[in-house]
């Protein structure tokens, strides 16, 4: 028969049409996956991956200093190797996923052919352990001194052939790098290799970009910017006693309070000290240690008031007993 039909008679003809074009459009399913999913959603995958990573590595830092003071500057390459593996293995690696958190919030999945499971904890495997594996064994030999061993010695020789090896790792991420702006295919060489594709995952929603995630982000680091910058122009002792001032008139409240007031008159009423060490008075007469009155007087400046009447402290002079 014509067409590539096979010659089983003429009732097999309608079924092997069916199936040549069930195969066309999967092709084209494929095809268009390929060609929608941008180049841009692949790349701020990435980059959420790698935000989401340094986010749970701050925490995790701080904890690890509290145990042992100076591991987490010690061990950051371990933690961060730790922490990428474990958010890889439970986002691609779980078989309900086939995404990272990342790629899950660009509407991004993994496929590709038969093995995919396994093929991803290959793609785990060298992109996470890959990088780090490298690093510690060029720092071994560096910090052997194979860089400056005998010219023709075996150190010598791999450590020029491990050089090579870094020199061709990174043109082929570059040449990569090229072919995946030219085709929107395989973000990384390993990727690329493994025959990993990330497709849409609901084709559906391929074009409903949300930026609510970004906003929230911009939101919070420009009011983070803003916190940092004011609070050193802000004084914690000043905000606190101009909010007991403004509450005692609110509250209608005696200025000061009354077991403050019933102090001896020698006493400071800041430590309770009687009688006052070095004693100063304020405009209203009574009396305070030096230390005491001049701290609070630094610290609440022009809202510094007495702690007996509640009148403000504008000028201090030294107490001395009148002559009998």
């Amino acid at each position: 028969m014509d067409d590539g039909l096979p010659q089983h008679g003429e009732q097999w003809a309608p079924a092997w049409a069916a199936a040549r074009e069930r195969r066309r459009g999967r092709a084209a399913a494929a095809a268009a996956d390929d060609k929608d999913a941008s180049r841009v959603g692949k790349l701020d995958a990435g980059l959420l991956d790698d935000e989401l990573a340094a986010m749970i590595r701050e925490p995790v830092a701080d904890a690890l200093a509290l145990v042992r003071p100076g591991a987490a500057e010690r061990y950051r390459a371990e933690l961060d190797v730790a922490i990428r593996a474990a958010l890889f293995w439970l986002s691609a690696g779980a078989a309900a996923r086939r995404a990272t958190y990342g790629q899950g919030l660009q509407n991004l999945r993994y496929a590709g052919r038969a093995g995919l499971g396994l093929r991803l904890h290959v793609l785990g495997a060298l992109a996470v352990g890959g990088p780090y594996a490298w690093a510690r064994a060029v720092g071994a030999m560096a910090r052997r001194g194979w860089a400056d061993a005998a010219p023709g010695s075996a150190r010598a020789r791999l450590w020029r052939l491990a050089r090579r090896a870094e020199q061709l790792a990174r043109a082929a991420a570059l040449v990569n790098f090229v072919a995946f702006i030219a085709t929107g295919r395989f973000r990384s060489v390993a990727e690329r290799a493994l025959g990993l594709r990330l497709v849409h995952a609901r084709p559906q929603l391929a074009h409903a970009v949300s930026f609510e995630f970004l906003n929230r982000q911009l939101v919070w680091h420009a009011f983070t910017e803003f916190v940092l910058f004011a609070l050193p122009l802000v004084s914690a002792s000043r905000a606190r006693a101009w909010v007991v001032r403004r509450a005692r008139r609110l509250l209608r409240l005696p200025a000061a309070d009354p077991a403050l007031a019933a102090l001896p008159a020698a006493a400071c009423a800041v430590c309770r000290a009687a009688p006052a060490a070095n004693p100063y008075a304020a405009e209203c007469g009574h009396r305070y240690c030096y230390v005491c009155i001049a701290a609070r007087v630094q610290a609440e400046g022009s809202d510094c008031a007495c702690l007996r009447c509640g009148r403000g402290i504008g000028r201090l002079c030294r107490f001395s007993e009148p002559a009998p």
